[in-house]
């Protein structure tokens, strides 16, 4: 797909707002047990790190009396030695009368009281501990705990036996239900990553603090096995980790750096967890290019999401990038070249960027390229509808949307993928050829659209339906494919591309998703892994994107895979080989196979 694409980022919906923010709650995705039985969990939470599940599933699945009122938020909880009192919005409760703080307060989510499952577990004396390669959190319960479960319910036994799929050899005096700290590792790159190795669902606090600047993680009731051991970083963001006991419940991390900025924390499916400082923006301009197309131009380390709004009386372009952190702090540019005046840049937030620009008339922003080591948004003079008009002028017409399922093939049960729908997104297309190759000249579409079709044989070989977006060589609009997918009811998504960049250097495989949902992280980094894997390619990672409309408007998992770099002469040649065209359609079946079989 290439540097260059359409990047109309309209506000998103306040549910990316909170994955984005470290204080704020997330939808946990895990399958649960209490003992040997499974939990139908409909609804859970995780609050900086709290796990929280209704108190239905303490009443239905774990013995316990509920009595609680959805108005006033008041709930009691009855176990055999225990009866807690509480309110959502309050981390205070009593136990048998005795105030106690939870380690986070009671929350109504859709309906439901959602209460800290770990403060649950601790107070009955339980263990819960995660298998974190099946995604599997679990309560080992005591023969008193089985009984009186038991006791309860006119149902088959609580067991106290774990799963045999979690592990056979597991005995029960093995379980441990604290999280253990292994270590620290600092993975840099753009953001200067910083990794926490943590076996199980750490509950956490973080924050800010200036003179000097540093990142603090308080790791509440976390074991370790050794100190965590001082690192010196060279790094812009990062200057020093350390760690040390703060009190008998607390492990704090302090990550001290050269510069104040904001971050996030992202919860590891394996487990663990990920601190991600912001973008840093430099120097910001304007200028047109030799087509006369204004240009807006920034430094950054690497580019940022950003979300557009164009504000009315008086006209207002303003961009808005996720995740960023101004190094040259607020300013005003006097550009007088109509429509526009001016542009102001200010840190609107501790995670927000904002570049406004002052309007005579209406402008848009149509695509992004990164030149020179710089980024340059594209922008066009008119409306979005203007925009749309002038693309329809220049491109063929569409093709009507009628997806057809095929229904005309055998399909043998025992085969992985026996049933499954696939939608497998061929890029670019017709009239559109997508990135264009330095040397041999090879066009973007032509090579995607052989793996796409082989890709869709294999799947077919393996059980798979396969609809395409596209299985010849004709332009479908970008608009188009998502709702392909939806209309078919597919499972996952996949989208090829072949990627670009100014010079020839770059190579190696990447795969985007839109971190909305964990189910597109864990099916981006399935991919991601099992091609590389296959191709022997350099791994560029995966990568958050929420400015890619096939990714944006999926009722499935969906991923857009850079299967290589046609600007990189070796790369561009090997593409346009037919058998290794083949081959990344089987690291691409080996993706999909995986995440099936771990995720579905």
């Amino acid at each position: 797909m290439g540097k260059s694409g359409l990047i109309l980022v309209f506000v998103l919906s306040a549910v990316l707002t909170a994955l984005l923010v470290p204080s704020m709650e997330v939808e946990a995705s895990f399958r649960f047990y209490v003992g040997s039985r499974e939990v139908d969990l409909q609804e859970s939470l995780v609050v900086n790190g709290n796990i929280l599940i209704p108190v239905s599933v303490l009443e239905h699945d774990m013995g316990a009396e509920v009595e609680s009122n959805l108005d006033s938020g008041e709930i009691t909880i009855k176990f055999p030695m225990y009866t807690i009192t509480g309110k959502t919005g309050t981390s205070r409760v009593l136990v048998n009368g005795e105030e106690q703080a939870m380690s986070v307060a009671p929350q109504l989510s859709h309906g439901e009281i959602m209460v800290p499952l770990r403060y649950i577990v601790d107070l009955l004396g339980l263990r819960l501990n995660f298998d974190p390669a099946q995604a599997i959190l679990y309560v080992v319960l005591t023969e008193e705990m089985a009984d009186w479960i038991a006791s309860r319910y006119e149902s088959e036994p609580v067991s106290l036996q774990l799963p045999d799929f979690l592990d056979p050899d597991l005995e029960f005096s093995d379980v441990s239900g604290i999280p253990l700290l292994n270590e620290v590792v600092f993975l840099g790159g753009s953001r200067s990553r910083v990794f926490i190795d943590i076996q199980g669902f750490p509950a956490y606090k973080s924050f800010l603090l200036t003179n000097p600047d540093r990142m603090v993680i308080d790791l509440t009731d976390v074991d370790w096995e050794e100190p965590i051991t001082e690192q010196a970083i060279d790094d812009p963001i990062v200057k020093r980790i350390r760690g040390a006991r703060f009190d008998e419940r607390t492990i704090r991390l302090v990550i001290e750096l050269n510069r104040a900025t904001d971050y996030q924390i992202n919860r590891w499916p394996e487990g663990g967890l990920e601190v991600e400082f912001n973008y840093q923006m430099g120097d910001i301009g304007y200028y047109r290019d030799d087509g006369q197309n204004p240009r807006i131009w920034f430094y950054a380390n690497e580019q940022p999401v950003f979300r557009v709004q164009v504000l009315p009386s008086p006209i207002r372009l303003v961009l808005d990038f996720q995740n960023t952190t101004l190094l040259e702090g607020a300013r005003e540019i006097q550009v007088g070249d109509p429509p526009l005046r001016a542009i102001r840049i200010s840190q609107n937030s501790p995670s927000v960027a904002r570049v406004v620009l002052d309007l005579d008339g209406p402008m848009i922003p149509v695509g992004v390229e990164e030149i020179d080591g710089r980024y340059e948004i594209v922008l066009f003079e008119g409306t979005e509808e203007e925009y749309q008009a002038k693309l329809a002028l220049e491109t063929a017409e569409p093709v009507e949307l009628y997806p057809v399922i095929p229904t005309d093939i055998e399909i043998d049960d025992s085969l992985p993928l026996a049933h499954r729908i696939i939608t497998v997104d061929p890029g670019h297309g017709g009239s559109d050829p997508g990135t264009i190759g330095n040397v041999l000249g090879v066009f973007e579409k032509d090579v995607v659209l052989p793996i796409g079709l082989e890709l869709g044989r294999l799947l077919e070989e393996n059980g798979a339906i396969v609809v395409y977006t596209r299985n010849e060589d004709r332009y479908v609009s970008h608009f188009d494919r998502a709702p392909i997918a939806n209309m078919v009811n597919a499972e996952v998504l996949i989208s090829i591309h072949a990627n670009s960049y100014e010079g020839t250097s770059a190579k190696g495989v990447e795969t985007l998703y839109n971190p909305l949902y964990l189910e597109n992280f864990r099916f981006a980094q399935t991919v991601q892994t099992e091609l590389v894997s296959h191709l022997g390619a350099k791994d560029r990672g995966v990568r958050p994107r929420t400015d890619l409309q096939v990714l944006n408007h999926t009722d499935m998992p969906a991923v857009l895979v850079e299967v290589g770099f046609v600007s990189n002469p070796e790369e561009e040649a090997l593409l346009n080989d037919p058998d290794y065209q083949v081959k990344i359609a089987e690291g691409l079946l080996y993706g999909i196979l995986t995440f099936f079989r771990n995720y579905r």
